[in-house]
Protein backbone atom coordinates (compact mmCIF):
# COMPACT_ATOMS: atom_id res chain seq x y z
CA UNK A 1 0.00 0.00 0.00
CA UNK A 2 2.73 2.38 0.93
CA UNK A 3 4.42 1.55 -2.43
CA UNK A 4 1.33 2.16 -4.11
CA UNK A 5 1.17 5.25 -2.25
CA UNK A 6 4.85 6.56 -3.31
CA UNK A 7 4.25 5.83 -6.71
CA UNK A 8 0.88 7.79 -7.24
CA UNK A 9 2.85 10.57 -5.14
CA UNK A 10 6.10 9.77 -7.69
CA UNK A 11 3.40 10.53 -10.53
CA UNK A 12 1.66 13.43 -9.24
CA UNK A 13 4.13 15.03 -7.24
CA UNK A 14 6.45 15.35 -9.98
CA UNK A 15 3.59 17.63 -12.53
CA UNK A 16 1.86 19.56 -9.13
CA UNK A 17 5.57 19.87 -7.28
CA UNK A 18 7.00 21.22 -10.15
CA UNK A 19 4.13 23.38 -10.69
CA UNK A 20 3.64 24.26 -7.16
CA UNK A 21 5.38 23.25 -4.56
CA UNK A 22 8.90 22.94 -5.94
CA UNK A 23 9.03 26.93 -6.93
CA UNK A 24 7.82 27.36 -3.25
CA UNK A 25 10.86 25.50 -1.76
CA UNK A 26 13.15 27.34 -4.59
CA UNK A 27 11.68 30.74 -3.32
CA UNK A 28 12.22 30.00 0.05
CA UNK A 29 15.90 28.90 -0.65
CA UNK A 30 16.49 32.12 -2.63
CA UNK A 31 20.49 32.92 -3.44
CA UNK A 32 21.24 29.01 -4.99
CA UNK A 33 22.01 29.06 -8.44
CA UNK A 34 21.40 26.90 -10.95
CA UNK A 35 24.90 25.69 -11.12
CA UNK A 36 24.97 25.15 -7.44
CA UNK A 37 21.79 22.99 -7.99
CA UNK A 38 22.78 21.05 -11.20
CA UNK A 39 26.35 19.75 -8.88
CA UNK A 40 24.41 17.63 -6.78
CA UNK A 41 25.56 13.71 -7.83
CA UNK A 42 21.95 11.82 -8.20
CA UNK A 43 22.35 8.54 -5.51
CA UNK A 44 20.01 5.81 -4.67
CA UNK A 45 19.70 7.22 -1.36
CA UNK A 46 19.20 10.84 -2.09
CA UNK A 47 16.50 9.55 -4.36
CA UNK A 48 14.99 7.66 -2.21
CA UNK A 49 14.89 10.61 0.56
CA UNK A 50 13.72 12.89 -2.35
CA UNK A 51 10.65 10.08 -3.00
CA UNK A 52 9.78 10.72 0.97
CA UNK A 53 10.21 14.46 1.05
CA UNK A 54 8.24 14.89 -2.61
CA UNK A 55 5.61 12.96 -0.85
CA UNK A 56 5.42 15.58 2.15
CA UNK A 57 5.66 18.50 0.17
CA UNK A 58 2.75 17.26 -2.15
CA UNK A 59 0.62 16.85 1.43
CA UNK A 60 1.88 20.40 2.03
CA UNK A 61 0.69 21.91 -1.10
CA UNK A 62 -2.40 19.80 -0.99
CA UNK A 63 -2.95 21.24 2.57
CA UNK A 64 -2.76 24.87 1.66
CA UNK A 65 -3.49 25.04 -2.02
CA UNK A 66 -7.36 24.64 -1.49
CA UNK A 67 -7.16 27.75 0.66
CA UNK A 68 -4.78 29.92 -1.02
CA UNK A 69 -6.94 29.39 -4.47
CA UNK A 70 -10.07 30.33 -2.53
CA UNK A 71 -8.64 33.47 -0.72
CA UNK A 72 -8.86 36.53 -2.91
CA UNK A 73 -6.96 39.03 -0.14
CA UNK A 74 -3.55 39.40 -0.79
CA UNK A 75 -2.10 39.38 2.30
CA UNK A 76 -3.98 36.44 3.62
CA UNK A 77 -2.29 34.85 0.32
CA UNK A 78 0.88 35.82 1.56
CA UNK A 79 0.35 34.06 4.85
CA UNK A 80 -0.50 31.17 3.38
CA UNK A 81 2.39 31.11 1.19
CA UNK A 82 4.80 31.51 3.97
CA UNK A 83 3.38 28.56 5.55
CA UNK A 84 3.18 26.32 3.31
CA UNK A 85 7.05 27.21 2.54
CA UNK A 86 7.82 26.69 5.73
CA UNK A 87 5.97 23.22 6.19
CA UNK A 88 7.67 22.11 2.51
CA UNK A 89 11.32 23.29 4.00
CA UNK A 90 10.76 21.10 7.17
CA UNK A 91 9.43 18.31 4.90
CA UNK A 92 12.32 18.58 2.74
CA UNK A 93 14.76 18.90 5.83
CA UNK A 94 13.07 16.08 7.90
CA UNK A 95 13.74 13.54 5.22
CA UNK A 96 17.31 14.14 5.01
CA UNK A 97 17.80 16.88 2.24
CA UNK A 98 18.87 20.26 1.96
CA UNK A 99 16.80 22.77 -0.31
CA UNK A 100 19.34 22.13 -2.86
CA UNK A 101 19.24 19.06 -3.09
CA UNK A 102 15.39 19.00 -3.47
CA UNK A 103 15.52 21.35 -6.09
CA UNK A 104 18.38 19.88 -8.36
CA UNK A 105 16.38 16.48 -8.30
CA UNK A 106 12.89 17.93 -9.66
CA UNK A 107 14.85 19.78 -11.90
CA UNK A 108 16.99 17.23 -13.13
CA UNK A 109 14.31 14.38 -13.26
CA UNK A 110 12.07 17.32 -15.31
CA UNK A 111 15.15 17.33 -18.04
CA UNK A 112 16.22 13.46 -17.53
CA UNK A 113 13.94 10.87 -18.79
CA UNK A 114 16.07 8.03 -17.53
CA UNK A 115 16.31 9.65 -14.06
CA UNK A 116 12.65 9.34 -14.35
CA UNK A 117 12.63 6.18 -15.27
CA UNK A 118 14.82 5.32 -12.60
CA UNK A 119 12.74 6.91 -10.19
CA UNK A 120 9.92 5.34 -11.24
CA UNK A 121 11.54 2.01 -11.01
CA UNK A 122 12.36 2.71 -6.92
CA UNK A 123 8.90 3.42 -6.22
CA UNK A 124 7.76 0.27 -7.47
CA UNK A 125 10.15 -1.73 -6.32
Amino acid sequence: MKKLLVMTAVSASLAISAATAAPMVQQAAQGQTMQQQTQVEITDTLLEKFIVAMSDVQKVSQKYGQQFQNTEDQQKKREIQQKAQQEMLAAVSDAGLSPDEYNAVIQRVQQDSKLQKRLQEMTSE
